[in-house]
């Protein structure tokens, strides 16, 4: 999956640290990032081959002792320009998709939280800890991160897969964690709204950063509680259809890095829990 780096490994404690010729920058225009392709490979600016203003530059996280920094608004240049977002996090090497996905949950958080919603005045980063503080009334904002949970709905050798309005891709039941209740409570709620099935035997699986939208997935198997109609939400989906394991079309060229992929998979080729 996006996270799955291995043997790079990822860094994200708080530092207080400045920017060198060699650190890698991050900057985002939209759902755009500063990037380069050579070779089919996606390329991370480092601050050497950039004209830039590093004394906004915001530490991010490293990856194999290399510095991420944020740097608003860097305009394109030296052969680096702005490219779709999701394309680049499916790109080889790995490391640089994740390195993409996770600085723009940062910079989503950063640009959106720049006053306090208490008093209004402007926040400033902390000095001790990952997070944004207001000078007059003391609120501390820290990086939004939206839990989800993703459902795999099995009945006999059937899973359940849905299409979202105006959308073709093959996805899962999904849905976020509302108030004062568990992920599995999400789960079968989130499958009754929108299907208006119960279901039974809900088993974690595994999850997720997902930075893109700033969410955190966890996945769940469950099963059919009892045979009954598809009742379908319009509001939330285009079609929702039982398909067996034989008839399912899903090979390891479907994995995108995404847990919804791999849970797809893992049910084609009968290896889940």
């Amino acid at each position: 999956m996006i996270q799955d780096i291995a043997p790079h490994t990822f860094d994200n404690a708080f530092q207080k640290i400045l920017p060198s010729p060699e650190s890698y920058i991050l900057s985002f225009r939209g759902k755009e990032a500063l990037s380069q392709y050579k070779n089919d490979q996606i390329c991370c600016p480092r601050a050497k081959e950039l004209d830039l203003d590093l004394s906004q530059a915001i530490y991010l996280f490293s990856i194999d002792q290399d510095p991420y920094f944020l740097v608003m608004h860097v305009p394109e240049q030296n052969h680096y320009a702005y490219h779709e977002l999701r394309p680049l996090t499916r790109s080889e090497p790995h490391h640089f998709g994740f390195a993409y996905a996770t600085g723009f949950h940062l910079y989503d958080w950063y640009r959106n939280r720049r006053f306090c919603g208490r008093c209004g005045k402007a926040l400033i980063p902390s000095q001790t800890e990952r997070a944004l503080v207001c000078p007059a009334c003391g609120v501390i904002e820290y990086p939004r991160i939206f839990p989800a949970v993703i459902i795999a709905l099995t009945h006999q050798d059937q899973i359940l897969l849905a299409q979202y309005p105006g959308r073709s891709k093959q996805v899962l039941l999904a849905g976020f964690v509302e108030i004062g209740e568990t992920l599995e409570e999400t789960v079968a709620r989130e499958v009754y709204e929108e299907v208006g099935l119960h279901v039974k035997n809900i088993r974690y699986y595994k999850s997720q950063p997902w930075g893109i939208v700033s969410d955190v997935l966890a996945g769940f198997y469950c099963e059919l509680d009892h045979d009954g109609p598809i009742r379908l939400d319009t509001n939330e989906l285009q079609t929702a259809y039982w398909i067996s394991r034989a008839d399912l079309l899903y090979g390891k060229e479907n994995l995108d890095g995404s847990l919804t992929s791999e849970m797809i998979y893992r049910f084609k080729i009968n290896d889940y829990r």
